[in-house]
């Protein structure tokens, strides 16, 4: 499994995800720029764990203002010497190392190990452990193929655009009509994840906090394997985000300022 052992003192570091940022939600992306003006700069590092962006399907799309304006946010931290680490989620799988580091973000793969202090951390965008969900998965796999992702990438930015916008329309619905369960990371997934890794990802001596999102049910519990951080979903004024600082780690709900 990737392993990132980095010395990040003793933090703070913040850990995000499920952003869902998109030139339709400006307010979204003013409360991200509060963010990243304030707490971010507060931190060692940031660890953005999927779905930064609502929908991504080429790399045309940093060049627009709404995207720009996010990156250009991220830059800022870049330069002031905080770490940005970015993974990918369901919705914005499709950004490149490439470009990511372009703009000096650092990407990190799902799943991947984190060591701080003397604990060992499993960071995930948090999909692959909703195992009871067999269509979403079987999709995953397929829409993330090679060949399918080189077919599709091949299409001009417009058709690309209006096919994200038919799939996110469709996944609505479709989540709209699963039980709560389905649509939650399983049990033993959640166990086997903790114990060994996920998609045969390993640490031989197992993982003492699991760190996800994509659920939008954010929780810091305690169970029999270990400790599991659930990080919320955004909206326009709130948010519930991960903080580690000296050990301790908190699932803090941030409030816009006005």
């Amino acid at each position: 499994m990737p392993y990132l052992d980095v010395d990040f003192e003793e933090g703070p570091i913040w850990f995000i995800s499920d952003l869902h940022l998109s030139p339709q939600q400006p307010a979204l992306t003013r409360f991200f720029q509060q963010f990243c003006e304030t707490r971010a700069k507060e931190g060692r590092a940031v660890f953005i764990l999927g779905d930064l962006f609502d929908y991504w399907v080429h790399p045309d799309q940093s060049r627009e203002s709404a995207y720009a304006e996010v990156f250009a946010h991220l830059q800022q931290l870049v330069a002031a010497g905080i770490r940005v680490y970015v993974m990918v989620g369901n919705r914005d799988f499709a950004l490149s190392k490439t470009l990511l580091t372009s703009f000096g973000l650092i990407p990190i793969p799902d799943p991947m190990a984190l060591r701080l202090g003397t604990q060992n951390i499993l960071l995930t965008h948090g999909d692959l452990l909703c195992t009871d969900d067999r269509r979403y998965q079987i999709f995953r796999r397929v829409i993330r193929h090679p060949l399918i992702r080189l077919s599709v990438g091949n299409l001009p930015y417009s058709c690309l655009q209006k096919l994200a916008t038919g799939l996110r329309r469709g996944s609505t619905r479709a989540v709209q009509k699963k039980s709560l369960n389905i649509t939650d990371a399983h049990p033993l997934a959640i166990q086997t994840a903790l114990h060994h890794g996920i998609a045969d990802q390993h640490l031989e001596q197992g993982f003492d906090v699991l760190v996800h999102g994509h659920t939008h049910r954010p929780v810091w519990e305690h169970t029999d394997d270990g400790w599991r951080m659930v990080l919320g979903a955004w909206s326009p004024d709130a948010a519930c985000i991960g903080r580690w600082a000296a050990g301790q780690w908190s699932l803090e709900k941030i409030m816009l300022t006005p």
